[in-house]
């Protein structure tokens, strides 16, 4: 496992970026866009309209 930071636009036009740790950087953008669309990012926004992983 290793610790990604994944930045993520909302379809509000929020970007913020959620460190989450996961096997590949594909693990770690599902994690992420599993945070923001279940509300548990503090985002206004719960749909994700763009996301990448970055090391």
């Amino acid at each position: 496992m290793e610790l990604f930071d994944v930045q993520i636009t909302t379809d509000l036009g929020e970007t913020i970026v959620i460190q989450v740790s996961a096997s590949s950087p594909a693990e770690a953008e599902m994690t992420a866009i599993s945070i923001v669309e279940s509300g548990q990012a503090g985002t206004l926004g719960i749909s994700v309209v763009d996301c990448f992983a970055l090391k």
